[in-house]
């Protein structure tokens, strides 16, 4: 009974696999330009993703930069300015 319906499962998948292989062969100048076209848009859509993501990392601080801003911003509250001074000239 399992094997029955192995055997059908494994008919319907090779049917399935042998079909586009027929579409492809008895229509080969569209389905190139389908993949063509395909891989273009791919290509475009990782090109756009890479190169925002380029240009996202140059505008904003990195996170080490804004905990450096936080802790600072922290330490003017409670230090004078001459200490200020001191803990900048540290930390650079």
């Amino acid at each position: 009974m399992v094997a029955n319906s192995m055997n059908r499962m494994g008919d319907q998948f090779r049917d399935a696999m042998e079909r586009p292989a027929e579409l492809v062969q008895e229509h080969p100048l569209p389905s190139m330009l389908l993949m063509f076209g395909i891989g273009l848009g791919v290509g475009v859509l990782v090109g756009q993703t890479l190169t925002s993501s380029f240009q996202e990392m140059t505008e904003e601080p990195s996170t080490s930069e804004r905990m450096r801003r936080q802790v600072f911003d922290a330490l003017s509250h409670v230090l004078t300015p001459a200490m200020m001074q001191q803990v900048k000239h540290y930390a650079s």
